[in-house]
């Protein structure tokens, strides 16, 4: 025997197949707000670590500006610093200070210079010294 269903079984099932359908769709315009509100989420990090990325910068700018000319000064000021170190050291040994004395009052005692550049100093004074006539 064959089943055939009535009119009002049909519109059961059709009104069942309905509502799964509307379910499924509301679950689905749920996901799209929470996909939205991450973009809008992501969106809003971004801007907010533009914006520290700019204030940083400009904070920097604030702090060191750094232009042509003030790059000339700390040149020239760095240049005279050597010279009266040199100079210093010159004077030392001229004084009759051995290498290690003078070592002792220009790295250890007033901190000017590192070992590495005293050394490199010392060696230019001898050389520069040794190329002087003396007089005596």
């Amino acid at each position: 025997m064959w089943f055939f269903p009535t009119k009002k079984e049909v519109k059961k099932e059709f009104e069942k197949i309905k509502g799964s359908f509307k379910k499924r769709d509301s679950k689905i315009d749920d996901l799209k707000k929470e996909i939205v509100s991450k973009k809008e989420i992501e969106l809003m990090i971004k801007e907010a670590v533009l914006d520290l990325k700019a204030s940083q910068l400009n904070k920097l700018r604030e702090v060191n500006p750094r232009t042509p000319r003030t790059k000339r000064r700390t040149k020239v000021n760095k240049l005279l610093d050597r010279a009266e170190i040199m100079s210093e050291m010159l004077n030392l040994s001229k004084k009759g200070y051995s290498t290690g004395e003078i070592y002792n009052i220009i790295v250890e005692e007033k901190q000017l210079i590192k070992k590495t550049c005293f050394f490199k100093y010392m060696k230019l004074i001898r050389e520069n010294s040794a190329r002087t006539p003396r007089t005596t």
